[in-house]
């Protein structure tokens, strides 16, 4: 049950947060993440094979391994799935291609209950504990702890990202690094130059009405410090799966190299 999650209270206090991409769909992989001490990670709905109605599973496996936040990336900004997500017990919703501050606005709203959205009500869940016994705490901690996220992923976004930044309710302003290769004519080259610029514009743009920014995927540690010197606070490391491939082809390239 979502109870007091500590990512948002992390992320409003100014101290940048470490997780990745959760993408294989295995409960266990999201648990043995968790252990390791991330502070959040994003089952990903929109390129993972994940079922929508298997994501309780995957925040069970974050709540019973630590202080872990599931977040959850819908595959589109509908009411109904990020419903969906938080009814299930995630702790946040990350949007795709959110284009302004409309757009925001919408994934806000969705967020929360009455009267602070249109979140549909029901307490009989697994993020209301399964029973209607204490209502009004359930909808003042969800409401204060549930952290919204939208990804900018085109030119016109990035050009309004301090708008999108300025909605009440967002909390992470992401910027998708190989949509916007693609959409700045750099298909596949998130680390083109003219993309890093870019989207370092677009960070100063967000960190100036003091609001969190993340994006791109950092693989080592020399990354990730380029992209706190950016000025980013919400830092996706890698992907599940490419973790698991990268460690493991090093060791078979180099094990083949040992025995000829």
């Amino acid at each position: 049950m979502f109870d007091a999650s500590p990512l948002r209270e992390k992320i409003n206090s100014g101290r940048p947060v470490l997780g990745t991409w959760n993408t294989l769909a295995a409960p266990l992989a999201t648990e043995a993440m968790a252990v390791a001490g991330l502070d959040f990670q994003v089952v990903d709905l929109e390129h993972g094979p994940f079922l929508l109605d298997r994501v309780h599973e995957h925040v069970s496996a974050c709540e019973g391994a630590g202080m872990c936040a599931p977040l959850v990336r819908i595959p589109t900004n509908a009411d109904w799935m990020a419903l969906q997500a938080l009814d299930q017990g995630a702790h946040g919703v990350v949007a795709p291609h959110v284009a302004d501050a409309a757009s925001a606005t919408k994934l806000a709203s969705a967020l929360r209950y009455q009267p602070s959205g249109g979140r549909g009500f029901t307490p009989f869940s697994k993020a209301g504990g399964f029973n209607n016994r204490d209502v009004n705490s359930h909808i003042e901690r969800s409401n204060r702890d549930v952290v919204g996220v939208v990804i900018v992923e085109s030119v016109e976004a990035l050009e309004v990202a301090a708008d999108i930044a300025l909605v009440d309710g967002i909390d992470v302003v992401y910027f998708g690094a190989y949509d916007l290769s693609q959409a700045l004519g750099y298909p596949g080259q998130p680390r083109h130059p003219a993309v890093v610029e870019a989207i370092t514009e677009g960070v100063k743009r967000v960190r100036a009405v003091d609001c969190c920014a993340g994006g791109f995927v950092p693989q080592d540690r020399s990354g990730i410090a380029e992209l706190l010197e950016m000025g980013m606070g919400f830092i996706t490391y890698d992907v599940d799966a490419s973790i698991l491939f990268r460690h493991l082809a090093d060791l078979a390239e180099w094990f083949g190299g040992e025995v000829g």
